[in-house]
Parts: structure tokens; C-alpha cells; sequence
């Protein structure tokens, strides 16, 4: 009997200190609760201020706010059609196959020989994309990104901006490649054709 009133004496504490810990976390867990909400609330408050200050201000400069409005809403537009590399890899293909079907007689030269340039750059691996978020550009690096060796990969060995430009091959954008559509123009006409007539 007196071990058990003994154990019973000593267990009494700590389920009290159990009791005042449950409680501790309880007010830690609602003070953090009630923190968050006050953070939670204050952003809300300051999103519809700035809210109602933009239509406040768009009501005052409807000439200021038509602008920012037509130049986000053509950015958003232009960032949704931006083509991506497979989009330039179709283009591509379609270019060549409408070429195949073309006689050499008749197929021109320069859509030729810009097609066929591309492909040997693309079946090498050293054409890249990169995104500019309203608009792609299509860029000749020294190697393909499959490649492992050391100066493929160092970086000291990039490409350097000064040289960017004159190795761009084509811009997207709109969902259009440019370069390659106009190098497709009149695809099916031989100027080279007409020059022994010309001559005469």
C-alpha cells in the first residue's frame, strides 16, 4: 500500500506539469495564430489600398492608364505566342519538306542553302534558344550542350557577348520565325533561272 500511495504522490506532479505544458504550447500555438492573421490582415489592407489607388488614378489619367493597359495586355500576348525551340524544330522540318518537293530546276537557291544550314547546325546540336520572355532567339554556340568536354563546359570559353549578334539565325516571335519565313519567300523560284535570259 504505501509503495502504490508513494507512486501515486509522485505521479500527481507530473501529470500537473503535463497539464501546465499543454497549456503553455496552447497560448504559444494562439499567440502564432494571431500573429499570422494580423500579417495576413495587413497585407489584405494594403493590396486594396494600392487597388484603389490604381483606380483612382486611372479614373484621373485615362490616357496614362489606356497606355499601361494596352502595353501590359501586348506583353501578356506576345509572352503566350512566344515559340519555343520544338516550334523552331517544325518550322524547320516544314521548310525542308516544301523544298524536297520542289525541282531543282525551279528551287531556289538562298531558301536552299539557308535551309540546309540550319539543319547541319541542328543535327550537330550547337543551335540554343534563348527566351527573352516576349520573343525567342535562335543562336549558333561552338558546341552541343551533349558535350562534355572541357571546353564545351568552361566557362571562361563561352561565346562572348560582342559575338552574340553575328550568331543569332533567327528571332521568334508571335509564333513566326522570322529569318527562316523570309528566307522561304519565293522558295519555288530559281532566280539564277532567269539570269541567261536577262544576259540576252
Amino acid at each position: 500500500m504505501f509503495s502504490l500511495r508513494y507512486e501515486n504522490k509522485m505521479a500527481a506532479p507530473i501529470g500537473k506539469a503535463g497539464k501546465v505544458t499543454n497549456i503553455t504550447k496552447r497560448l504559444v500555438n494562439s499567440a502564432a495564430v494571431k500573429k499570422f492573421g494580423d500579417y495576413v490582415l495587413q497585407i489584405m489592407r494594403d493590396y486594396k489600398s494600392s487597388t484603389m489607388d490604381i483606380f483612382k488614378d486611372a479614373r484621373d489619367r485615362p490616357i496614362k492608364a489606356a497606355f499601361y493597359i494596352t502595353g501590359l495586355s501586348a506583353i501578356g500576348y506576345l509572352g503566350s505566342t512566344n515559340p519555343d525551340e520544338d516550334s523552331f524544330d517544325r518550322a524547320l522540318v516544314d521548310a525542308s519538306n516544301d523544298l524536297l518537293q520542289v525541282s531543282d530546276l525551279v528551287r531556289n537557291q538562298t531558301s536552299d542553302s539557308h535551309t540546309q544550314d540550319l539543319l547541319e547546325m541542328r543535327n550537330k546540336g550547337v543551335l540554343k534558344r534563348m527566351n527573352l520572355g516576349v520573343c525567342s532567339i535562335m543562336w549558333r554556340d561552338n558546341y552541343s550542350r551533349n558535350l562534355s568536354l572541357f571546353d564545351s563546359t568552361c566557362t571562361h570559353l563561352k561565346v562572348p557577348w560582342k559575338e552574340f549578334p553575328e550568331r543569332i539565325v533567327d528571332i521568334g516571335v508571335h509564333g513566326r520565325w522570322l529569318h527562316l519565313e523570309k528566307a522561304m519567300i519565293d522558295y519555288d523560284i530559281n532566280e539564277n533561272e532567269f539570269e541567261g535570259d536577262m544576259v540576252r
